[in-house]
């Protein structure tokens, strides 16, 4: 079914001082065949990094193609290179993390440069109360209007398996930063992603289909995509790799080239073409390019983003699973030949999980629709299979 925006019967919120309060209709059936609505779905996405996105363009597809379902998007953050798969009907400035010219995260330019109450009235006026269920990737402003008007809302992310009670940590654990992952865009019931199956309620990866069923050509070249780094750091750091590189990175510039180094913008197409083609990985210690390497088999190098504790609990979790970790590209640069020259990780081979969250979503829409009419969710609700898991990685111990 096409992707809409929010019918116009859904009245717009009340806000009363500084609390957002709406209404949340049930669904009329159709009048012409008694059948009842599609179930309306928000899916938020955090457009702050290209993971988010990524995972959003194997999802939506697959929602908007369900019959019973209709589906609008909402992009918050505008620092993603990625591609949506449709026009989002609303699209947010939201919170993002800025970084300094070193590649670690500044926290004064964050504190300066994002506009803090644009966001404020964003959630006041954002228009939640029209869904059956929100499904939120980490997306700030629906989280907090759900959470002020008490509308049905299911986080599907990876900072849920990160803040998962049995994730990894770095040995120095920072409970400001935890209490962070979890306010930033919270939710009281969540489905979390990681490298392993920490828990129950902690998935595999989201394996996009158009990584998973590319064909693998690895010839060699190391894939670089380090987006704290500007394009001549790049340069000048690689010129002395013994492989030929490719990197990507952040900004609209012409591609560069010094003899085997070659550095590009993000480009969706351009970026899957050179995974395809790499024996190799070094990147930031995100979660969707690691995972897609590590699903592939390619040796995975991480190099976290410096003050991100995301990133910090990343790399502890890579380093479970076989990759190389190093806090800075300084540190990394001498390593790089032993790393190219060691044995590479048998392929990590994630289950397919995209098909299953879909009917879980299903599930919680239709559950959410039977609560807000007064029948009791298990009428409509009927249990899902139980959740893909896959083995964790047999890896060397890290390094």
């Amino acid at each position: 079914m096409a992707v809409t925006k929010m019918s116009s019967r859904c009245a717009q919120p009340v806000t009363a001082g500084s609390l957002c309060v709406a209404m949340a209709p049930s669904a009329p059936p159709d009048a012409t065949t008694g059948a009842s609505a599609p179930l309306r779905i928000l899916y938020a996405v955090q457009g702050t990094g290209n993971g988010h996105v990524a995972r959003a363009r194997d999802l939506i597809p697959r929602l908007t193609a369900h019959p019973e379902l209709d589906v609008t998007v909402w992009l918050s953050g505008t620092q993603s290179e990625v591609t949506l798969p449709v026009q989002p009907a609303e699209q947010f400035p939201g919170i993002s993390l800025l970084y300094n010219r070193h590649g670690g995260l500044s926290y004064s330019r964050t504190l300066r440069r994002n506009p803090w109450l644009r966001f404020v009235r964003d959630v006041c006026r954002a228009p939640v109360h029209g869904f059956d269920l929100i499904i939120n990737d980490f997306e700030p402003v629906s989280a907090w209007a759900a959470r002020l008007r008490q509308a049905p809302l299911l986080e599907i992310s990876h900072q849920a398996g990160v803040r998962h009670a049995s994730a990894p940590r770095p040995p120095r654990r920072r409970t400001g930063m935890e209490a962070l992952l979890r306010w930033y865009a919270p939710s009281r019931e969540a489905i979390g992603l990681h490298f392993t199956p920490v828990a129950d309620d902690v998935l595999p990866p989201v394996i996009r289909d158009e990584i998973r069923l590319m064909p693998q050509s690895p010839d060699g070249r190391l894939l670089v995509y380090l987006p704290a780094h500007g394009p001549d750091a790049l340069l000048q750091a690689f010129a002395e790799a013994p492989v030929p590189v490719i990197a990507f990175t952040q900004g609209t510039f012409a591609p560069r080239r010094r003899g085997a180094v070659e550095v590009q913008p993000i480009h969706t197409t351009h970026f899957l073409e050179a995974f395809a083609q790499a024996s190799a990985v070094l990147c930031a210690a995100g979660f969707e390019l690691p995972a897609e390497a590590l699903h592939h088999g390619k040796r995975l190098a991480v190099i976290p983003i410096r003050g991100q504790y995301e990133q910090a609990c990343n790399a502890a979790a890579a380093a479970q699973v076989g990759a190389w970790v190093a806090p800075s590209l300084s540190e990394f640069l001498p390593l790089l030949p032993a790393w190219l020259a060691s044995e590479p990780p048998a392929p990590a081979a994630y289950p397919p999980v995209s098909d299953w969250l879909v009917t879980r979503i299903l599930d919680a829409a239709r559950a959410a629709r039977a609560k807000a009419a007064g029948r009791h969710p298990r009428a409509v609700a009927p249990p899902h299979a139980d959740p893909p898991h896959a083995d964790p990685p047999h890896a060397d111990p890290p390094h």
